[in-house]
């Protein structure tokens, strides 16, 4: 399923224009990536959790390289699914 084919199942569904429903979908998706930005945790209720983890900053062995390679630290976007979602896809 594409974004595309979300915005015409909303705008179908909610009976709306093509343009209100893909407005929907936009500011859904994007309120979720500003929170998730802002180290928010989202949780939606039978579908699951968003939520960002720190990786620490490491050296590892760089492959075909006598050099060690350093990797900064970051975060990264995580999802867990929820249980409803999880009995539906098993």
């Amino acid at each position: 399923m594409t974004k595309k084919d979300l915005i015409e199942i909303v705008a179908k569904k909610a009976k709306l224009t093509k343009r209100a429903a893909k407005q929907v979908v936009e500011t859904f998706l994007d309120e979720i990536m500003k929170a998730l930005a802002a180290g928010e945790v989202v949780k939606l209720s039978g579908f699951g959790t968003f939520k960002t983890k720190v990786f620490k900053a490491k050296t590892i062995k760089a492959i075909g390289s006598k050099e060690d390679k350093k990797i900064a630290s970051r975060r990264m976007p995580r999802y867990v699914p929820g249980t409803k979602i999880k009995k539906m896809v098993r």
